[in-house]
């Protein structure tokens, strides 16, 4: 019997983590640039809450996330720099983070493809804000087609241009 008691010990143990882990499930958001209706994937994770909607607002540059939450908990969040992210020139700057309008500190992984934001927040939070300098870029590829085709066009004509001045 003793024996017995070993396996039924270790299963209640491992059963105390699995519970842990469970606790904060990771998730993902599909959040649409309103300009170009592309959609991109964040990856997140909540403890003592829910996340209802995730919004670009490109005037001030900032994911807004609307949360729901039933106790005091933290939010981590994936931020694909190619949807929002914070730049001077070509270094990284600091992220400002809002909880219901008020500024707050935050942990921060970076890596070449995202950067992740641990946030606690407390009971009866709505609104995670997270600024940035950019977000989704205002112009997509048809706008460099356009650029590239404008630059070309002015190379070609002023080359003509050139010649019949010479002639």
């Amino acid at each position: 019997m003793r024996h017995l008691s070993y396996p039924l010990i270790a299963i209640i143990i491992l059963s105390m983590g699995v519970t842990t882990v469970l606790a904060q499930v990771q998730s993902q958001f599909a959040v649409k640039d309103p300009s170009s209706a592309q959609s991109y994937p964040v990856n997140y994770s909540i403890t003592k809450g829910t996340v209802n909607d995730m919004s670009i607002n490109t005037g001030e540059t900032s994911l807004i996330v609307s949360i729901q939450s039933t106790g005091d908990g933290n939010l981590t969040i994936a931020l694909p720099r190619t949807l929002i992210d914070a730049k001077i020139g070509a270094d990284d700057d600091q992220f400002y983070v809002l909880v219901d309008g008020a500024d707050t500190d935050f942990g921060e992984l970076k890596t070449d493809t995202d950067r992740t934001i641990t946030v606690s927040f407390p009971d009866g939070t709505e609104e995670i804000e997270i600024i940035g300098t950019q977000v989704v870029p205002e112009f997509g590829s048809v706008a460099f087609a356009i650029l590239a085709i404008a630059i070309l066009f002015m190379i070609v004509f002023s080359a003509k241009t050139r010649i019949r001045i010479g002639q």
